[in-house]
């Protein structure tokens, strides 16, 4: 499985970097990363759109700080801060790096995925150019995260591969303080 893949594509994240289920997956991307299944790590996630107020750092920065401790270079790990939930984690994460990458054989860590229809439901989120694989996860995320993924179970029916409906669906961050792009 040596370099079999363009990336690691991490779906989760916690703005509290003391998490637990947090620092058990830093250690299984690390791990993976470590195999060289792939040559760079993806984190995802500014700050959960049911948050009231931003946290100190990003979730895609809170990961990337786990990993760095894990021995993954600085140089290898991309962050995606856009999304406020899953369905805008995988949407920015294509618009932003995987497809300006030409990164299309992402391998995925996405905590709670194992029920039936999940992971088809996600794939079908990022279309046909993408060939998805997917790594266990032992990690159990919070209640947000579990939200997130019945909303995308709920999502199953609609035409999930149309871009403008996912961005329509994707929830933006919406947390007091949330830093702004200046003008």
């Amino acid at each position: 499985m040596l370099g079999a893949f363009d990336v690691i594509l991490v779906l989760a994240g916690d703005p509290d970097a003391s998490s637990e289920p947090l620092a058990l997956l830093a250690d299984q991307v690390a791990s993976t990363f470590h195999r060289q299944v792939a040559p760079s790590v993806i984190t995802t996630g500014c700050c959960h759109h049911s948050l009231d107020l931003f946290p100190g750092r990003t979730e895609a920065q809170c990961l990337r700080d786990l990993l760095i401790s894990r021995d993954v270079p600085e140089g290898n790990i991309f962050c995606e801060e856009h999304s406020g939930d899953l369905v805008g984690r995988i949407l920015y994460s294509q618009q932003v790096l995987l497809e300006p990458c030409s990164w299309y054989y992402p391998t995925v860590f996405c905590p709670g995925t194992e029920a039936p229809g999940l992971r088809e439901a996600i794939e079908r989120c990022f279309g046909d150019a993408f060939t998805v694989s997917w790594q266990p996860c032992l990690a159990n995320f919070s209640s947000r995260h579990d939200a997130d993924l019945r909303e995308v179970a709920n999502l199953a029916d609609h035409d999930l591969t149309d871009r403008d409906s996912l961005i329509a669906r994707a929830k933006p961050a919406r947390a007091r303080g949330l830093p702004r792009a200046s003008s």
